[in-house]
């Protein structure tokens, strides 16, 4: 029998995930697309991280996973237009026993699911696509119980929520939550980036990235806020385990809200994790959860 797809929320704990990949990251250095601003900004004061850097901190995340019990599933190495598959979240998520196939807005992201394709065959749930034309992608997709946050900004647009509330609605309400553009001088890649729910209550937040915060966000979480400093280091970007353990950034700029973390009950396993972040993503793009308990 193979997995049965199960997301409820993104604390419960988690038994089956897909991890992103190391191996073959930018192969073919002529065929990398910069896709986001700070990918654009770390290539233009750093260059891009090697393979193997990358294949090292992934290594280093695995062995947290594993260690708390978690089967961790690697995809397979994508078509040569695909120069990178550390992100795995963007290109599909699991809504309650429903696998959904994103709609991305680089065309050249899209052909990663091919990564994934045979692990998905094995798998058990019903699949749907988000419509030709929608974009919407995984980051902005937040599912917290009986409510679905979901983002509009950088990567989806406001249609994605629609397509969500067309499918989804004898089971969850649907709330939209626009993030603050780059013209406000605020890089909110996705709602991952600035909002996360996790397991004791809380739900770390950066309010200034976002454009409208709907009232269940307001009055359900306890709130711990971050800086934009904190922001822009995916201090918000973490990964529950657990609802009472979460996997975060050994980073300076992370150091205080992992603090505060740890205050209000979480465990927090902390992993050096900087080649991912130095191109917009961190722990949650980095893994997409197929089933948690």
């Amino acid at each position: 029998m193979g997995i049965r797809f199960a997301v409820a929320d993104e604390f419960a704990p988690l038994q089956h995930v897909v991890m992103g990949r190391g191996a073959g990251y930018h192969r073919d250095a002529g065929r990398v697309e910069v896709v986001n601003e700070t990918h654009r900004r770390t290539l233009a004061e750093q260059g891009h991280p090697t393979e193997a850097k990358v294949i090292e901190e992934f290594a280093g995340l695995r062995a947290v996973l594993e260690a708390a019990g978690v089967t961790v599933h690697v995809p397979d190495l994508a078509p040569d237009s695909v120069q990178d598959q550390t992100c795995p979240r963007d290109i599909g998520f699991v809504i309650g026993d429903t696998f959904v196939a994103a709609g991305m807005r680089n065309a050249s992201r899209a052909e990663e699911l091919e990564g994934i394709a045979v692990l998905l065959a094995a798998c058990e749930g019903p699949r749907v696509a988000v419509p030709e034309g929608v974009c919407l992608e995984g980051g902005d997709v937040i599912v917290a119980g009986g409510d679905i946050f979901v983002g509009a900004g950088q990567r989806s647009d406001p249609e994605g929520a629609a397509f969500l509330q067309a499918r989804f609605r004898d089971t969850h309400a649907i709330h939209p939550v626009p993030t603050r553009p780059l013209s406000d001088g605020e890089d909110v890649l996705h709602l991952d980036c600035a909002f996360q729910p996790l397991g004791r209550g809380h739900a770390l937040i950066y309010p200034d990235g976002l454009a409208e915060i709907p009232s269940p966000m307001r009055g359900r979480f306890d709130w711990i806020e971050v800086t934009r400093d904190e922001a822009a280091a995916l201090a918000t970007n973490i990964l529950s385990v657990a609802p009472d353990h979460v996997i975060a950034r050994d980073h300076p700029a992370c150091t205080r809200v992992n603090a505060l973390l740890r205050q209000a009950g979480y465990r927090v396993d902390t992993v050096t994790f900087d080649a991912v972040p130095s191109t917009g993503g961190s722990f949650r793009c980095a893994t997409l959860p197929l089933r948690r308990a």
